[in-house]
């Protein structure tokens, strides 16, 4: 009995040593856009596959990017544009996975009488304080619509009071919360309509990770795929590990909120054409998304599909 137990504490403890350890780092706070990680750790698909993965948040003070580069994380999500913008100031990033196929952001007015892009024009319109609005400060200089942007942190208390004439949302997240609030907009300008369907979220990790952990890199790549797909087979149970997550943070939403992102999430992991989540980025829309940068000159240089993914290291 005492050998039998001796064996199994060191078969536990084989096993245990033998399980890479990775922090992970999702760019917000715990919600349903990172619902596939959470299956992944919860139903035991990153042990499986030999990693020991710690999802941390960021904080206000010291958001995703900082802790990868201050070695805090391993691997982080990020938005494309946001990754390609800090590739050109030097930053060694990696894109090792894209879950994001279709663009998000849209522009909500609060007033009916908008109805165009055009009819922005000067207008206050909120944007987050905390970036994600490249698209629309681009989208302001390319049409010279010179408008007031008024900085939000999370909500849409601004919009919802009428101090602004409209504001930048996520379909998944802001949009949500205006409909919630009673108002049904007359009209939303999606930013995948208008010729600005750039990908967004993708897993980043530094070049130096890269090149010394290909076997967890490919290992962690797997296993959230894998829990993404179960999400999208088992979405209320999905939606029962988010509420885990988001009660344990004491994050200020609730199911119905966690419902509708995690199905608009799922949405914009499906090609457009195939409707089929494949998980590539894809070199026409590293292409685009590059030659919008340039042309807004957001960045110096071409960034190629070859970089950001590692090949041209």
């Amino acid at each position: 009995m005492k050998y039998l137990l001796s064996s199994i504490l060191l078969f536990l403890s084989v096993t245990y040593c033998h399980a890479q350890h990775v922090v992970f780092t999702p760019q917000w706070t715990p919600q349903s856009q990172f619902a596939g990680y959470y299956v992944a750790e919860e139903k035991g698909f990153y042990k499986a596959a030999g990693l020991e993965v710690d999802i941390e948040h960021p904080s206000a003070s010291n958001p995703a990017l900082n802790r990868l580069f201050e070695g805090i994380s391993d691997i982080i999500t990020l938005q494309l544009l946001q990754a390609m913008e800090a590739i050109d100031r030097g930053m060694p990033l990696v894109n090792v996975l894209q879950t994001s196929q279709r663009n998000s952001l849209v522009i909500v007015p609060r007033r009916d009488d908008i109805r165009t892009i055009e009819e922005l024009a000067g207008k206050k319109v909120g944007i987050w304080k905390a970036g994600f609005g490249e698209l629309g400060l681009m989208l302001d200089a390319e049409k010279e619509l010179h408008i007031g942007w008024v900085p939000f942190i999370h909500n849409v208390n601004l919009f919802v009071s009428s101090a602004i004439d409209a504001t930048l949302a996520m379909s998944y997240n802001e949009y949500f919360q205006i409909l919630a609030a009673g108002i049904e907009p007359a009209h939303v300008f999606r930013f995948s309509e208008m010729g600005y369907d750039i990908p967004e979220d993708g897993l980043y990790v530094t070049i130096d990770f890269y090149k010394k952990h290909r076997k967890e890199i490919q290992a962690f790549i797997e296993a959230s795929k894998k829990g993404w797909e179960w999400a999208a087979e088992h979405p209320e149970q999905a939606l029962d590990i988010v509420m885990k997550r988001v009660k344990e943070a004491k994050i200020g939403t609730n199911r119905t909120h966690q419902q509708w992102m995690l199905k608009e999430i799922l949405a914009l992991q499906r090609e457009r054409e195939s409707g089929k989540a494949t998980f590539v980025l894809h070199p026409e829309k590293v292409k685009e998304a590059s030659d919008l940068l340039l042309r807004n000159r957001r960045i110096k240089k071409e960034i190629t599909v070859g970089r950001i993914e590692g090949g041209d290291l």
